[in-house]
């Protein structure tokens, strides 16, 4: 997408208006892109920041979009967090997506996997801020209840974890946690 006034921008939600063009979301795709196509496709010069910025932005716009799932779960009461909950909604068949925390012991994500069964299991944020968007201490498992809502959750957990884990920019940084931007998001209520 270019901003008014000629910058590059992620949309991963597709909702901002005028042009936009699809990037692989591959970190050698997103160092690949000339300013010259965008500025073609874009009808209007693109000015893009560094490659290692742009992943950063990536990054950030992909755990935004995380955050902003599981903060619209949580105000829809779509979502039961810690063991006791988790296990209830999939024992009552209620859960639709298993998400634990990054960090989570490999015998402890392990068991929730089995437990799931069928219902999707994937890591997720860290654990305090996992907690953070529910306003409770540190949490190591959630599940989405919402049927509505768990598609999309899962497709953004997946994106982001793929992103993190083949981006090298995001190596040396928190990717289990939630950026300072999804942060400020998740403070505001965003969603």
């Amino acid at each position: 997408m270019r901003s008014p006034d000629g910058a590059g921008l992620f949309d991963l939600e597709g909702r901002l208006p005028g042009r936009g063009a699809w990037i692989c979301p591959d970190p050698a795709c997103l160092d690949a892109v000339a300013p010259g196509a965008l500025s073609h496709v874009l009808h209007g010069q693109v000015r893009l920041a560094s490659p290692v910025e742009r992943r950063r932005e990536l990054f950030e716009a992909l755990e935004r979009r995380l955050v902003n799932l599981l903060t619209m779960a949580r105000r829809m009461r779509g979502v039961v967090v810690g063991p006791t909950g988790v296990k209830a909604a999939l024992t009552e068949n209620r859960a639709r997506l298993v998400l634990v925390a990054a960090g989570t012991s490999p015998d402890a994500a392990a068991s929730w996997e089995s437990r799931a069964g069928a219902v999707p299991a994937r890591p997720t944020l860290q654990a305090e801020p996992l907690g953070a968007l529910f306003g409770r201490d540190p949490v190591e498992v959630v599940a989405v209840t919402v049927d509505g809502l768990a598609a999309p959750i899962l497709q953004a957990t997946d994106r982001w974890r793929a992103f993190s884990a083949v981006s090298c920019d995001n190596e040396g940084s928190n990717t289990g946690g939630v950026s300072r931007a999804a942060r400020g998001s998740a403070a505001a209520g965003g969603g």
